[in-house]
């Protein structure tokens, strides 16, 4: 797409927008997506999926191609496929997202299954322990071991980073860890990741990440880059008598939660959201039953074992939840400095710069990645 191009959309956006007297914040609302996915779109660093647009075009009054121009049907092409689905009704794929592939020379389309828990391939086989030394029967090559990132994190998103760099053929192999941030940081503190994800809170400046982590970090030597903005807020049940509209309702008797576990951000945000509320942790039934991750609250929710809990928007959406938002957060990788130059982490960083990378993220997960790659701090470098 031409630069020039998604300028042009983007300023159409703005002055539609502004002549309805619209702010971003209910724009976004209205179209389902988050202030700071407006933002971008707004700013012309990418076009949207084609919901997205539709969405937007309806909200404006006007058509996805007098919107988008003509450059969005080469974005996202409008193509005929033979549907496969156990249902007619688009309840068993709530998200809207499909599998697209061809099959015995007809392209189909099929429902992609909701996230879920997935046996893990292994590398190798403890066969003995003794302190700190292992013995392992490894199913890889030195040169494949070699070529392995672990990035340790809370982010849904890095199954995205893992097709991404399979389909570009990089030869790195991933492993996901599903850690909360601080969880995240220890780990990199003690040489088990190349990398870890963090959203941390600094309520002294007020901002995030740098301060936790030279708290957590000692004397090592890091690197900051940005990955993205999310939102975090409750996944909410959609209809039934334990429907919520707003934070408040969660201390309704019949309400149930589903919480993070203590230590995370998430559980933090909620809990400061509550204090703000004025809402106790008594009042709340189920504050005690905590999960370890944002999909498994959702998906906790989604099964009905519980009415809402605390997650990051895509995850509520990739279950087909409602979601309140309580406020926005910058999600960082800290990199220890010597790890730069290896391949597996070379890898990463060539795909957080890349535009294209940055413009999926943004659709399928309604990130704000205008920052994607940016360098925010050196810690004792």
């Amino acid at each position: 797409m031409a630069k020039d191009e998604s300028a042009t959309g983007s300023k159409r956006i703005c002055r539609l927008r502004s002549s309805m007297g619209l702010s971003q914040i209910e724009l976004a609302r209205r179209s389902g997506i988050s202030r700071q996915a407006l933002g971008a779109i707004e700013a012309g660093l990418y076009q949207p999926g084609v919901t997205v647009a539709i969405r937007l075009a309806q909200e404006l009054g006007e058509t996805v191609e007098r919107l988008f121009g003509e450059s969005d049907v080469h974005e996202c092409a409008a193509i005929k496929a033979q549907w496969i689905s156990n249902s007619s009704a688009t309840g068993d794929n709530p998200s809207g997202r499909v599998a697209l592939a061809r099959v015995g020379g007809k392209l189909v389309a099929l429902p992609e299954p909701r996230p879920g828990y997935w046996l893990a391939p292994a590398m190798g086989t403890l066969q003995r322990s003794n302190g700190k030394l292992a013995t392992v029967q490894s199913f890889r090559s030195p040169e494949e071991i070699d070529a392995t990132l672990l990035i340790a994190g809370c982010d849904p998103s890095v199954s995205i980073l893992v097709d991404w760099l399979t389909r570009n053929a990089s030869q790195i192999g991933v492993v996901a860890l599903p850690y909360s941030s601080r969880k995240s940081l220890a780990a990199l503190a003690n040489g088990a990741a190349h990398s870890a994800g963090v959203h941390l809170r600094d309520d002294e400046a007020g901002g995030y990440n740098l301060e936790p982590v030279r708290r957590t970090v000692g004397n090592r030597r890091v690197v900051i880059l940005n990955f993205a903005g999310w939102e975090v807020g409750l996944g909410t049940a959609k209809g039934g008598p334990a429907k919520i509209s707003e934070l408040a309702e969660v201390a309704r008797p019949n309400i149930r939660i589903v919480n993070r576990e203590i230590g995370s951000e998430a559980r933090q945000a909620f809990d400061e959201a509550l204090a703000e509320a004025g809402i106790s942790f008594e009042q709340l039934n189920g504050y005690e039953d905590e999960v370890s991750g944002h999909l498994e609250v959702a998906a906790s929710v989604a099964a009905g074992r519980a009415a809402t809990g605390v997650t990051i928007r895509v995850a509520a959406e990739a279950f087909g939840l409602g979601f309140i938002p309580l406020r926005e957060e910058r999600y960082d990788l800290v990199i220890p400095k010597d790890e730069l130059e290896s391949t597996p982490v070379r890898r990463m960083i060539d795909l957080l710069n890349s535009r294209r990378f940055a413009q999926e993220i943004a659709q399928l997960c309604a990130y704000d990645t205008s920052r994607m790659g940016e360098e925010i701090a050196r810690i004792n470098c």
